[in-house]
């Protein structure tokens, strides 16, 4: 619930003491800053009057992903606008997770006031150090510097699809992915992948596998932690993944070889939208059919439909219509 006061009647928490978690090592990369965006803050306000401010209190290191971890005080003032000129301000904090690139990993919005601290500092077991310091405007941040050779292992934050036959090309998104050497769709690798740039990359989703799994990064640093972001679902929707040949003629009678995926039990083979004069299941991987003819030259998508549903159509299987 937002709640509206006054500038002046908003107080930061009491100043406890926290216990420094472990002696590090001086770190060799410049200070990171740990922030909330703006728009996830116009999000828990759900105002964005005169511009969003905020003050970050870093409190540690979550034990289980190793991630530094903070409080956000996060406020705007708006004016109520009519006679007068009143204006008045929406305030909220939030406990927050950061990766190691500092991007937020979680958030969620506090009831109250919690207990910080603009002097912590502290290291986690690789000398990576999170610490506050008061700025010259008067507000605290929070600041996160990586220790000298300490290299973060990669961060799955979502998939798309996250839910696919396999075969398919499946965009993994997060952070670390520079130099990554592996993808595994649970306990199989992706038979190829490709860094697009440290925050995304794309792999085909391996054969042999049913059920929902966790899609895993390895890289430098080591290997993506387990996180809800990551599951990976295989359908066994029917996939057309090529056609020998993609052309012939306009008034049909072609026959044609479609490889892919899920092929066992198809019910339907269709020439953009028209079903195929006959066809046969030759295994879960291929089919022939013999396609319906049509008015005009034109470029069509082949599409196959089982049980389980109707492949999507791809450029993989376009089939050209001539004279």
């Amino acid at each position: 619930m937002i709640r509206r006061v006054t500038a002046a009647a908003v107080a930061l928490a009491a100043v406890i003491p926290v216990t420094v978690l472990a002696a590090g090592p001086a770190s060799a990369a410049s200070p990171l800053q740990l922030v909330v965006p703006q728009g996830t803050t116009f999000t828990i306000l759900g105002y964005d009057c005169g511009g969003i401010r905020e003050q970050v209190y870093a409190n540690g290191f979550d034990p289980v992903t190793g991630y530094p971890t903070g409080d956000a005080y996060l406020s705007t003032t708006c004016s109520a606008g009519g006679k007068g000129g009143h204006s008045f301000t929406v305030w909220a904090w939030t406990a927050d997770e950061w990766d190691f690139t500092g991007t937020v990993v979680s958030y969620s919005k506090l009831a109250s006031a919690p207990a910080v601290n603009p002097a912590f500092s502290a290291f986690d077991a690789h000398g990576n150090e999170v610490y506050d310091t008061s700025l010259a405007t008067g507000y605290d941040q929070a600041y996160l510097v990586l220790a000298a050779g300490f290299v973060p292992a990669p961060r799955v934050a979502g998939l798309s699809p996250a839910s696919a036959p396999q075969g398919t090309s499946v965009t993994i998104t997060g952070t670390g992915f520079t130099g990554a050497t592996g993808v595994t769709f649970g306990t199989r690798a992706a038979p190829s992948f490709t860094v697009t740039s440290d925050t995304s990359l794309t792999a085909i989703a391996p054969a042999g596998r049913t059920g929902t799994v966790d899609v895993r990064v390895i890289g430098p640093g080591g290997t993506s932690e387990i996180n809800t972001g990551d599951g990976f679902a295989f359908r066994l929707t029917p996939r057309v993944a090529g056609l020998t040949p993609n052309h012939g003629s306009a008034d049909g009678g072609t026959k044609v070889t479609l490889t892919g995926v899920n092929f066992k039990g198809a019910t339907a083979v269709s020439f953009g939208g028209i079903p195929a004069q006959r066809f046969k299941v030759v295994g879960a991987t291929s089919i022939t059919a013999v396609t319906p003819s049509v008015l005009d030259p034109v470029a069509v998508y082949v599409t196959v439909t089982s049980a389980y549903g109707t492949s999507v159509a791809v450029s993989a299987d376009v089939f050209t219509y001539g004279n």
